[in-house]
């Protein structure tokens, strides 16, 4: 399979490079639906709501074949009164042409803290198995009987940590992952996972309603958002908005290295009160970005309505989360 050749002679020359240089770094896998997944953006998301919600997400780039490279995500979390905050569990596998298999299993815990009537303030901290296995059988090596080597796989420990303050209308945060810096090298002990730092803030556009009616001829939103992440020599910046009429939602975003452009992002879906499902597109500006090659990402998260607090949730779903 010449692809599987291909795929494979650029790994070798990674993990040379890898003894190398020691420039070369990997990176953190991407979500396109930054704002479906917040415990993947920031910890301190977690509860932020005061619901319990579900969330599910799979992303898939078909090149060379529909599965090939591949991302599935899942998250639970909810705010517990007891402990003044929110609990979260997060899992991820990202499949990369079956020559690398990278997972990781996340505990979250947030403290909220009420700063005025209107403000609050979350401390995040997250802490995880992470490993990372690669399948040897799928290169062709020079020499036909050359044993593969024994060392297959990285496994460590991983930490991350994040801040987020918020109202009803407004949100904005910082985080820090990798603190740790786990081992990526298979032979180079030296060589880590460079931490990732992001910052995030969004906003929330709403039409007035009548006080005295109450109503509007129908409910709609804007909500402009913007993500800068830096992780080894790479700095990414998202900026963009989503916008909503009555249960139905699109958005677009521009995502770029701050070197050159990288891809467009165009969203639709829909949104309930208990549940939201939703589609987006990385339509790149590389030049090789047919629909056949491009890379597509589904959504879907599911919200367990506390009834008891419905009338002080603090509704960050209202901007995006």
């Amino acid at each position: 399979m010449l692809h599987m050749r291909i795929s494979g002679y650029i790994l070798i020359c990674c993990l040379l490079m890898k003894a190398i240089k020691p420039v070369c770094m990997a990176q953190d896998a991407i979500l396109s639906q930054f704002y479906s997944s917040p415990l993947f953006l920031n910890p301190a998301f977690a509860g932020a709501d005061l619901d319990s919600r579900l969330v599910f997400n799979y992303r898939n780039q078909p090149f060379p074949d529909a599965s090939n490279f591949s991302l599935i995500s899942a998250a639970v979390d909810g705010f517990v009164d007891d402990i003044s905050g929110g609990l979260g569990l997060m899992v991820m596998s990202d499949y990369q042409g079956g020559l690398l298999w990278k997972n990781q299993i996340n505990a979250v815990y947030s403290y909220h803290l009420q700063l005025t009537r209107n403000w609050h303030i979350n401390f995040g901290a997250q802490a995880g198995y992470y490993r990372w296995d690669i399948n040897w059988g799928k290169l062709d090596f020079a020499n036909p009987t050359q044993t593969p080597p024994e060392i297959n796989r990285r496994n460590t420990i991983d930490f991350a940590s994040g801040i987020l303050f918020y109202n009803e209308k407004m949100y904005g945060g910082i985080a820090a992952h990798h603190l740790s810096r786990p081992k990526e090298a298979l032979f180079i002990d030296d060589q880590r996972l460079p931490m990732k730092y992001t910052a995030h803030w969004g906003i929330m556009i709403e039409p007035r309603r009548n006080r005295r009616a109450n109503t509007l001829l129908f409910e709609y939103f804007l909500s402009p958002q913007v993500i800068y992440q830096h992780q080894g020599r790479q700095n990414r910046i998202n900026y963009g908005f989503y916008a909503g009429v009555e249960q139905v939602m699109a958005g677009v975003w521009y995502r770029q290295d701050l070197n050159h452009p990288n891809a467009f992002i165009f969203l639709v879906g829909l949104t309930r009160e208990r549940y939201s499902i939703g589609y987006s597109f990385d339509y790149s500006l590389s030049g090789y970005s047919d629909i056949s090659h491009s890379i597509h990402e589904i959504s879907f998260s599911f919200n367990i309505i506390n009834e008891n607090r419905r009338m002080e949730r603090k509704v960050l779903r209202g901007v995006g989360f």
